[in-house]
């Protein structure tokens, strides 16, 4: 295991330099700046091969090795492309920094020795990832069968896992570290962004995030709800440093990663569209501004989704979230009963402090605080996210195909947890001192 260990080591070096590659490129770093961008890179890095490796398998290639190695290999040529961007330098770690760093150290030890044992993950996202390596692609016959939980469900984590077994063998035991190394990309990236620009108590956020029960219980999950909070955390944030700073960089980023979010999950293209909406609300008053961030949204969904849903559609898979169901008058008004259900428990959900702890009351208490020294506009913003993308899950309950008991006990505790984490990237930075902005040229007005 320890050798395959050095293998998954290895896959996430060329996932962090395809990153770098596309962040370079994008002007996001120059020179030492890269040693400051690690987290971004990271996630950057994982969200294009994903949404790059879903189009390939559809298009029937069998992203072997050489594959894999070949399309990190093409993204991290950005590096040789010179353009603007700070010459940052890695930080080094402070009191909370330490904190997380023997956390993360403990969570490691612990995932080393946990076994895969969530459901979902056996009966549907690792198989679906053994099957891409062992079957070499997306075979058709095996991915459409009835049989197989969640047919619909985009690709970009079943390629990335069987990324994983192409360099490790079929070591499932490695799959929870993978998902450490997602939290670890998480919150350098909070590091990172958020840290340099907010007041020093945001230090306290990341610690509440890494010491939460509900993180430790879904990294020996195995599944793919932190990838997915991952990316969306890092779109919201780099979405709003675009509304702030106007730096083209941020809004390239915002897209890979949003379309990184579609591409993960059913519920990633309403949090998508959720947080298109709120971010061009933002950029209202400069228009063009507000165009390309609606431009960078649509063109996420074509990239992490749209291709997906077209192979779906071609092999006639039924999908549990569909537009003629949010639609189904008669349907809703059925399950109408279902929504002050699903209202309650994710509600119970957030605020439960054996998941959680006090983190969900904090961000609330401090987005109120924000709104009332001034920031009413954007704190007003930032809580029509994380309401917008918590009704969608609403919505997704209410005309769910399943029994609404068991959908809510066996999923919500999971889904909750993209909100969360952007909410907790962007509290902080409706703090920061106008001057913690660098401000940039948006597009022009005539």
């Amino acid at each position: 295991m320890i050798r395959d260990a050095f293998g998954l080591l290895l896959l996430n070096a060329l996932w962090l330099a395809a990153g770098l590659g596309v962040t370079s490129a994008a002007g996001w770093w120059r020179g030492r700046g890269a040693l400051g961008s690690l987290g971004v890179s990271y996630l950057v890095g994982v969200a294009a091969y994903g949404v790059v490796a879903q189009l390939l398998l559809i298009l029937g290639l069998s992203l072997g090795t050489g594959e894999v190695v070949a399309v990190c290999a093409v993204l991290a040529a950005g590096v040789g492309v010179r353009r603007g961007g700070p010459a940052g330098r890695l930080r080094r770690p402070g009191p909370a920094g330490w904190v997380i760093v023997v956390a993360l150290a403990v969570l490691a030890v612990d995932l080393w020795f946990q076994p895969l044992w969530a459901y979902d993950a056996w009966t549907f996202w690792t198989p679906k990832a053994h099957a891409l390596a062992a079957l070499g692609g997306l075979d058709a016959g095996w991915f459409t069968q009835p049989a197989l939980a969640n047919r619909d469900y985009p690709l970009l984590f079943p390629a990335i896992e069987a990324a994983g077994f192409r360099f490790t063998g079929y070591e499932t035991g490695l799959l929870d570290l993978q998902s450490l190394a997602f939290v670890a990309g998480l919150l350098l990236a909070f590091a990172e962004i958020v840290v340099p620009r907010a007041p020093r108590w945001a230090a306290v956020i990341p610690v509440l995030i890494v010491v939460s029960p509900s993180l430790a219980d879904q990294l020996a999950s195995a599944e793919a709800d932190l990838p997915l909070a991952a990316f969306f955390a890092c779109a919201a944030a780099t979405g709003y440093l675009w509304g702030r700073e106007g730096d083209p960089a941020a809004l390239v980023l915002f897209g890979v990663l949003a379309a990184g979010v579609a591409a993960t999950k059913a519920e990633g293209t309403p949090f998508v569209v959720a947080l298109t909406i709120v971010l061009a609300i933002a950029a209202a008053r400069r228009y063009r501004a507000a165009a390309a961030v609606v431009a960078a949204g649509a063109a996420a969904l074509a990239a992490g989704i749209l291709p997906w849903r077209l192979w779906v559609g071609h092999h006639h898979v039924p999908e549990q979230a569909s537009f003629g169901r949010v639609t189904d008058t008669t349907l809703l008004h059925a399950q109408a009963s279902r929504v002050p259900l699903a209202v309650r428990y994710l509600a119970e959900r957030l605020v439960d402090p054996r998941a959680w702890l006090v983190l969900v009351p904090l961000l609330a208490a401090l987005t109120a605080l924000a709104w009332w020294r001034g920031r009413r506009g954007e704190g007003a913003l930032v809580a029509a996210l994380v309401l917008l993308c918590l009704l969608s899950l609403v919505l997704a309950y209410w005309t769910s195909q399943f029994e609404i008991h068991y959908h809510l006990a066996t999923s919500a505790r999971r889904v909750i947890t993209a909100p969360i984490l952007a909410w907790a990237f962007l509290v902080p930075l409706l703090f920061a001192p106008n001057d913690a902005f660098t401000p940039q040229r948006y597009p022009q007005e005539p």
